[in-house]
């Protein structure tokens, strides 16, 4: 058996094997209060969106080839492509159960040298820093601290419900993680990075936790009641009273249970959302009296918030049109959603099982579907092309170009160019991962920077200069080699046909070098290399 499976441990091949049994003996009906398995999980999955897009007279997208389907869970997990050795591998294998083999190897493979669990875990802290502070502000870039401690809930698959009481009663319960890295050092990673950033004070806390926990922004009733929603400027300060104690960085517990906006004309009591009684317990501190309610499983909207996030990374777009406004969607919108949060809820707020299943999925090897703003909203779970973020654009860069970076340094990498091209594509940088807003100064950035300019030298170029040494490659497989390099697939008849005779009628051995090397420089500023089909 190929190398490409013999590298999965005999555990996670044995439970592949049983899992699959156990769904032959043992179909789960919906809404089962069990845990169900990853393959039941898909199958669920599969099942509510063939009806729905039955219902809706549509024919479902066909499954994507085997290189698309590499590319795609390679970013969605590990944030970056996959290396050429892998893309062979994978390419070149024919089992019966290799795309949930590739699942389960980059979310569970601890060792050396792939290590993927790890940097699954890295790349999903940085998506979960990008969600809970967004946009591109001092604070934002303060907030990538955060990620060592995000890294390691992930890591570790810590519950969900679990890691936000953590996150929310930070002082109480949570140790801290130290960072890595010559720019870190000494610097502890715990939550309070995170109040810390988005405000340090009790009203910017509340907004932000009910957005990221809740899917809810009742921000705007700050001032006054909301004028197109239910919030009332009560609502938004009863939630802000339970983090009264939060005050100029400092994140502590206040034991008035009563806040008074700066200038305000009156005091405002506890209050949770959606009616619910307000109150902390004996023996309880206010912010964990919060985290009670708000990460309890009768509070549907904490589950499906989490739900709704981890489908929006993974699919491009919420199961709700707007992920962060979770209350404005109507019932019919949100019925799978409300179903699959119930099985989360089951599996224990487990993320790794909700991530496998959505992964195992059909729904999720589809092909990507171009959707018509114009024409109103699209059906849920079809898939709409999605962009790379800029962390992961050069991870690809890296991996692509075999960059000398240590990766055990969790600091700033490759001389701050790593740290250059991240700030000037977050100046783009939507969101949304169906949202493409790059302009001039992003694509001069991939075109002429540093980083790609010296990488794709001929001189200096280890990828290029790998492959073009090669005595073993003929012409044909040195261009196959930049393609998998590159865009994770073989080029199509047509591009081969035309690259091939490019090359070969060069008249000099110097002059099809500069003829790779333009196409390798070629295929790095492609608009393929930097989407997600």
């Amino acid at each position: 058996m190929r190398a490409f499976v013999t590298r999965l441990s005999g555990f996670l091949l044995a439970l592949l094997f049983l899992e699959a049994a156990f769904v032959c003996a043992a179909p789960p009906e919906d809404g089962a209060a069990r845990k169900l398995s990853t393959l039941e999980l898909a199958e669920w999955i599969d099942r509510q969106f063939d009806k729905a897009w039955q219902e809706a007279n549509v024919q479902p997208p066909a499954v994507v080839d085997d290189a698309t389907f590499l590319k795609r869970t390679s970013l969605d997990l590990n944030g970056t492509i996959p290396t050429v050795s892998q893309a062979r591998e994978f390419l070149g294998y024919d089992g019966e159960h290799k795309r949930a083999t590739l699942i389960e190897q980059l979310l569970n493979e601890t060792k050396r040298p792939q290590k993927h669990a790890e940097r699954t875990a890295a790349h999903w802290a940085t998506l979960w820093r990008r969600m809970m502070v967004p946009g591109n502000t001092p604070e934002a870039q303060r907030a990538v601290l955060f990620e060592p401690w995000l890294k390691e809930q992930f890591l570790t698959n810590v519950p969900y419900d679990e890691m936000a009481r953590k996150i929310i009663t930070v002082q109480q319960n949570t140790p801290g993680v130290t960072a890595k890295g010559p720019a870190m050092e000494n610097v502890v990673s715990t939550p309070v990075i995170f109040f810390q950033t988005v405000g340090g004070k009790p009203e910017t806390s509340a907004s932000a936790v009910s957005r990221v926990f809740l899917g809810v922004r009742i921000g705007c009733a700050e001032c006054h009641d909301h004028p197109f929603a239910d919030w009332k400027q009560k609502d938004f300060w009863g939630v802000a009273t339970y983090f009264s104690g939060i005050r100029n960085g400092a994140v502590g517990d206040s034991p008035l249970m009563k806040i008074r906006p700066e200038n305000g004309p009156k005091e405002f009591e506890p209050a949770l959302l959606w009616g619910t009684k307000a109150e902390v317990p004996k023996g309880k501190t206010s912010r964990e009296a919060f985290a009670d309610w708000m990460t309890s499983p009768k509070n549907p909207h904490f589950a499906s918030t989490a739900v709704n996030r981890v489908w929006n990374v993974l699919i491009g777009r919420g199961l709700t049109d707007s992920v962060d406004d979770l209350d404005k969607a109507p019932p019919a919108e949100r019925a799978i959603l409300d179903e699959l949060a119930q099985l989360f809820v089951a599996s224990g707020y487990d993320v790794k099982w909700l991530i496998t299943g959505i992964c195992k999925s059909k729904l999720y090897q589809r092909e990507c579907i171009a959707v018509d703003e114009t024409s109103g909203d699209p059906l849920p779970g079809l898939r709409p092309l999605k962009t790379l973020l800029p962390e992961q654009v050069f991870n690809s860069l890296e991996q692509a170009l075999a960059l000398p970076v240590a990766r055990a340094d969790a600091g700033p990498r490759f001389n701050g160019l790593r740290d250059q091209l991240v700030a000037r594509m977050n100046e783009a940088a939507s969101n949304q991962p169906d949202e493409y807003r790059a302009g001039v100064p992003q694509a001069l950035l991939l075109m002429n920077g540093r980083i790609t300019t010296e990488a794709t030298d001929l001189e200096q170029s280890r990828t290029l200069r790998g492959v073009l040494d090669a005595p073993f490659l003929n012409t044909e497989e040195k261009l196959k080699t930049l393609y998998l390099a590159t865009l994770t697939r073989h080029p199509k008849a047509p591009e081969q046909q035309f690259l091939l005779e490019h090359i070969r009628k060069q008249p000099t051995p110097e002059k099809q070098q500069q003829a790779f090397q333009e196409i390798f420089w070629g295929l790095l500023n492609s608009p393929e290399f930097v989407l997600e089909r």
